[in-house]
């Protein structure tokens, strides 16, 4: 009990510390955080490039890879972290979506999350079983249900908080864009941070497992 209360108290304080930067810069640098950045060569603003989007790419980075080994070194676990990182792959592809649009081809990350997740789907069907068992191997688990809350945050929740009709609501003739975007990001790094937390409680529940033979790739 008094290691899972300090790990947790460590996630407290490791989200403490990243908001309480976050604000730093936002109050010491007046358009630090760059929610309404303008580029060269386009005409949109755009909140791609502030660092609180930049820090979303990188949990989600952390969180695909950290699942992407699990299935590597986990033959049991395998289904399971093969889906998890290619949700997260996915999220990624969704984050990265204004660089897709203006770099590279228009609605380019529409298809590349629709291709993601139909191989994910597909993958997840045909090894519902071995996904199952896997599933059953790790639940009930405090990692995966941090995960699962940070995606209930961030499908719902984010959206809702998002959509330019509520603030437009709330403040009327005084509605700016980047406070409906601040707000948003603000949220979907909430999720996120949530996300990686859950990741790396599952990765500690995980090492601590006994390693049984076959659980990791062959060696020849």
């Amino acid at each position: 009990m008094q290691r899972v209360l300090l790990r947790f108290a460590g996630y407290t304080l490791a989200v403490f510390l990243a908001m309480v930067l976050l604000v730093a810069v936002a109050s010491r640098l007046p358009g630090g955080l760059g929610f309404d950045r303008a580029l060269i060569g386009i005409s949109a603003r755009t909140s791609e490039l502030s660092p609180v989007e930049l820090l979303q790419n990188l949990l989600l980075l952390f969180a695909a890879g950290s699942f992407g080994w699990v299935a590597w070194r986990d033959r049991l676990r395998r289904p399971m972290g093969i889906s998890l990182a290619g949700v997260m792959l996915v999220c990624l592809v969704r984050e990265l979506d204004y660089f897709l649009d203006f770099y590279v081809i228009d609605n380019l990350w529409q298809v590349l999350c629709g291709v993601l997740l139909a191989l994910i789907l597909v993958y997840s069907v045909r090894q519902r079983a071995r996904f199952a068992q896997a599933w059953r191997r790790s639940w009930p688990s405090a990692g995966l249900a941090m995960i699962m809350g940070g995606f209930i945050l961030l499908i719902p929740f984010a959206q809702l908080i998002g959509h330019g009709a509520l603030w437009q609501g709330i403040l009327g003739e005084d509605y700016v864009r980047v406070v409906k975007v601040a707000a948003e990001e603000f949220v979907e790094l909430g999720a996120y941070l949530l996300i990686a937390l859950g990741t790396t409680e599952f990765l500690y529940a995980w090492s601590r497992l006994p390693r049984k033979r076959g659980s990791s790739p062959a060696r020849r």
